[in-house]
């Protein structure tokens, strides 16, 4: 169920009273959008008829790409009709057949599918997420797009195979564990030790979180991450216990873990490190 941004014709349209002064820092706005989130890696589509759409009483967004229209710069006018014109042409039906959909655009930034920042899109992705139906592979490039900050080891997708039973239903509790890890743990890392960290985690997150108390376990625990020069074995100690599953009526107790690292790694600097999802190791 691929999200999909769009340029559409409802954020293009001027609201009653918008003024010249007032689009162009929209414009300025949504470019450094734009541009955040083509460097993060999201494709980026434009409505069918956007050309025409006028982002101003009387003025079309197609005058502001190809005439001379006061107060639009040379370097907007540029940047603007990069943004539009290397994207994709569909409807917003077509995305909608595909899941959920996020709108750029000048105006309307108050409506429920207005993207207004890099943040609220991850956080669209991961809400989808939790609804994903597939297999292992899928949910990994997946989980690449909502948690662009995680790294996943070689394990991938392997080890998703090892849940007891199939693995979509516990899609929903994987997700919302790593959410917690993404939002929560950053800050938990400020303490003083590994330790600290995991019950500041724990208390945060309301997730149970331990080490591993066998030292003659630890190259278990050790996996292989590509790196920029290669590949690299990095120990995730850490884990989150995943103890129950999303389907209705299953009350049975599993031992399912998400081994982590929370340490700082010159090679992955500002990134999580995910060892391994699936069965205890």
């Amino acid at each position: 169920m691929p999200a999909s941004l769009i340029h559409s014709i409802g954020r293009y349209n001027p609201p009653p009273g918008a003024t010249p002064e007032a689009l162009v820092g929209r414009l300025d706005a949504l470019l450094v959008l734009d541009r955040e989130l083509r460097e993060a890696g999201y494709a980026i589509h434009k409505e069918d008829g956007l050309y025409e759409a006028d982002v101003l009483p009387g003025l079309a967004l197609w005058q502001i790409l190809f005439e001379s229209p006061a107060g639009i710069s040379r370097d907007m006018q540029r940047l603007l009709m990069l943004a539009v014109d290397t994207t994709v042409t569909t409807t917003v039906t077509e995305l909608e057949a595909l899941g959920a959909v996020g709108e750029l655009g000048p105006w309307a930034e108050d409506t429920a599918r207005s993207i207004n920042a890099l943040k609220r899109w991850i956080e669209v992705l991961r809400e989808q997420l939790k609804t994903y139906q597939g297999n292992g592979e899928g949910f990994l490039l997946e989980c690449h797009q909502a948690f662009p900050d995680f790294v996943f080891s070689n394990g991938f997708p392997d080890c998703l195979g090892t849940f007891k039973g199939d693995l979509n239903d516990f899609v929903a509790v994987i997700v919302s564990a790593l959410v917690s890890l993404a939002d929560d743990m950053p800050e938990c890392m400020e303490q003083p030790t590994t330790q600290a960290c995991m019950k500041a985690f724990s208390a945060k997150s309301g997730y149970e979180t331990s080490m591993e108390g066998n030292a003659d376990r630890k190259d278990a625990l050790t996996f292989q991450f590509v790196g920029k020069d290669g590949t690299i074995r990095i120990l995730c100690e850490p884990h989150i216990k995943l103890h129950c599953s999303a389907r209705a009526g299953d009350s049975e107790y599993y031992f399912h873990r998400i081994y982590f690292s929370s340490a700082e790694h010159a090679e992955f600097e500002g990134k999580m490190l995910i060892g391994h999802i699936g069965e205890h190791l």
